[in-house]
């Protein structure tokens, strides 16, 4: 799977926090946990319909996600695309993820986001 994002079945973090936001969408219908397992600060993640000209709001809010934390966050069945921004404003995206009736972990780590030119 390509971009900044890791999809994973399983995950043990140290959590320091787990907020629930909904996407947008018309039902909540899965949950995807996104783990920051990077050395970086999460600033950003945003989902949109696949083909959207437009990113939905920030899911972390006025929050960031630090090394170690996580959050879960409800989305209606459907295909994804996201977005993650770090600390100096560097972008990822993930394009084409299908989520439907399950709960997923996103990890997001060193590895990937170096994939993305961080």
């Amino acid at each position: 799977m390509r971009g900044s994002v890791l999809l994973a079945g399983v995950l043990a973090v140290v959590v320091s926090g787990c907020i629930v936001v909904d996407a947008p969408g018309p039902s909540s219908d899965a949950t995807i946990t996104i783990a920051n397992a990077s050395n970086y600060v999460v600033t950003e993640v945003r989902v949109t319909h696949v083909r959207s000209s437009s990113w939905g709001p920030n899911l972390l809010g006025n929050d960031v996600l630090y090394p170690n934390e996580q959050i879960t966050v409800r989305v209606a069945c459907g295909t994804w695309d996201v977005l993650v921004s770090d600390e100096y404003a560097r972008d990822c995206v993930i394009a084409a993820v299908y989520l439907c009736g399950s709960d997923q972990v996103w990890t997001i780590d060193d590895r990937t986001l170096r994939s993305c030119g961080f």
